[in-house]
């Protein structure tokens, strides 16, 4: 922080100062544990507790060609790691809302490059009070921590881009040691270095071929000696997916998906005819900025943008969208300032930073309803943190031996809580998964909605152990 203050002017180190101020509310916003039944909060902490505290043996998926790597986000479970081993998951929800303004901090850094203290202020509010991303606020997800360090690239390569030519190779490995998706901003970096327009051929090549050697030793650094008895196999698993499902079709259902999926950041807890006045005007004037860009303006953002974006089409659609829209949002605000600044010059209105202040507060206070549900919302649904499910993993460990498997519906929940390796288990893959694995874990009515996957699967007579939400079955 004194850091900052230094190099800032007052008033943006006041502004910077107040927001930290008006943001501390949203600490507590979400802020406990949530009964979020998918697994990769348990992967990854998981992953922290072999940094932390390795140990003789590290638990994986078997299947992972049905699942997932067996390591990813490598640099944000080395974060999670400055917690010590614990099965209270509050610790490192704690660890995601200092990440979370901490993401703020960066966005509005990178806001003032190009904007006013005042504008940079009232905009990044409006981000980060948006339910969606409040909501997410309540898992153990490395969104937080990618938009961190995409927005302080983006600000020193605005503030201080020659300084930092050695500096931003080794972020850009650290963002894609993050979310593989990064690729998107090292492309965009790439571009804005080979495109310089006034820079030589021969100092454009230096400057490319220094980067890359600096972005691939951070990536190996990371990938390759941390967690070095685990390999990481996201670039095959991901590029299988993409080829085998990739076709017109699949990229045409995506941009209509995330189209308007990006609407419902604008759709709040205000009457209903509302919610089209205010996307209808943030759309618009985001289409006017982005356009302006393609004309006038295609930098490293723009680059960026189109990037991710790309990443987006190309990928089969699953459940988890709106997380995947949380790191660009902020990018989509960004050209709503734009394309507010564009109509406002063009029609050659005086207050025009009265306008982009008043607009973003309206959106800003839009969620105050929401917010105040989400404060005084209780969760009664059973979650993986629960005491009573915690009991049940610590009995399991009793029943199967080290050596032994089992197969779950969420087999990273049975390497971190049952510390044993795990089959992921499903409808389709039931009838050779049974044959291989050592016991399967099936649950109890009173969690089995969670459990699509594994809801209509039989198990032929064995020996089963009742648990309160399972049933250990040993094949």
């Amino acid at each position: 922080m004194t850091f900052l203050l230094k190099h800032m002017d007052f008033k943006k180190g006041w502004f910077l100062v107040a927001l930290i101020i008006v943001l501390i509310p949203s600490f507590f916003i979400h802020s406990q544990k949530y009964p979020d039944w998918g697994d990769d909060f348990a992967q990854y902490i998981y992953q922290s507790q072999q940094i932390h505290t390795p140990s003789t043996t590290y638990n994986q998926v078997l299947n992972i060609n049905e699942y997932s790597s067996s390591k990813r986000s490598v640099f944000f479970s080395l974060v999670l790691s400055i917690i010590s081993p614990t099965i209270e998951i509050q610790q490192y929800v704690d660890v995601i809302s200092v990440l979370y303004t901490l993401s703020a901090v960066c966005f509005f850094l990178f806001l003032t490059t190009q904007y006013s203290s005042l504008i940079s202020f009232t905009v990044t509010l409006s981000v980060f009070y948006n339910f969606l991303l409040l909501r997410l606020k309540s898992e153990v997800v490395p969104e937080f921590l990618y938009i961190a360090l995409f927005f302080l690239i983006l600000f020193l390569l605005f503030k201080y881009k020659k300084q930092s030519v050695y500096v931003i190779p080794v972020l850009l490995g650290l963002l894609v040691s993050v979310r593989f998706v990064g690729l998107s901003l090292v492309g965009a970096y790439l571009f804005m270095l080979i495109f310089e327009k006034e820079e030589t051929i021969k100092i454009k090549a230096t400057k490319v071929l220094l980067s890359v050697l600096v972005f691939g030793i951070t990536v190996w650094i990371l990938n390759g000696l941390i967690l070095n008895k685990v390999v990481n196999h996201e670039v095959g698993l991901y590029g299988g997916i993409v080829s085998s499902g990739l076709s017109t079709q699949s990229v045409i259902e995506n941009i209509s998906l995330y189209v308007r999926y990006l609407t419902l950041f604008f759709e709040q807890e205000i009457p209903y005819w509302m919610n089209y006045i205010v996307t209808f005007f943030a759309f618009t004037f985001f289409i006017i900025g982005f356009v302006y860009s393609i004309i006038k303006k295609r930098d490293v953002v723009f680059f960026s943008f189109i990037f991710y974006f790309l990443f987006l089409f190309i990928y089969p659609y699953n459940a988890d969208t709106i997380k995947y829209l949380i790191p660009i949002v902020p990018l989509l605000f960004y050209y709503i300032i734009s394309g507010i600044t564009i109509v406002i010059n063009k029609i050659q209105f005086m207050y025009n930073q009265l306008v982009i202040v008043s607009f973003f507060a309206f959106v800003f206070l839009s969620n105050s309803k929401t917010v105040w549900l989400a404060i005084k919302n209780t969760h009664t649904s059973v979650g993986p943190y629960e005491a009573s499910i915690l009991k049940d993993f610590e009995y399991i460990k009793t029943l199967v031996k080290p050596n032994q498997n089992i197969a779950f519906g969420k087999p990273f929940i049975i390497n971190l809580l049952a510390n044993r390796d795990a089959y992921f288990l499903s409808t389709k893959n039931a009838p050779e998964i049974l044959t291989n694995a050592d016991f399967v874990l099936l649950p109890k009515s009173s969690i089995n909605e969670l459990y699509p996957n594994s809801k209509d699967i039989t198990v032929q007579k064995a020996d089963t152990v009742e648990l309160t939400h399972f049933y250990l079955i040993k094949l």
